[in-house]
């Protein structure tokens, strides 16, 4: 898969407690991300690819694998307004 990463020149965004908010300077629109997001954000900001993203949340978290498929499919989808793929 080619690597994800965040439209870095049009968000900004801080870690607020165990949260990332997030403000889609293009659209003027924030978002949250939580939960197990707040691991893979940093490696959207690097820029990362499909299975680095999902051996981070194997090797994080107590979860099998399809079941990380399937959780990091559903973030990536959620979160495609700030991405960019290259």
């Amino acid at each position: 898969m080619d690597r994800v990463a965040v439209r870095a020149d049009e968000l900004a965004w801080n870690e607020v407690d165990d949260q990332i908010v997030v403000l889609d300077t293009a659209t003027s629109t924030y978002h949250a991300v939580s939960g197990a997001g707040v691991v893979l954000w940093p490696m959207l900001v690097a820029g990362a690819t499909r299975a680095d993203l999902l051996e981070r949340l194997t090797g994080t978290f107590d979860v099998d694998r399809g079941r990380a498929e399937a959780d990091l499919d559903a973030f990536l989808a959620s979160c495609a307004p700030l991405l960019q793929r290259s």
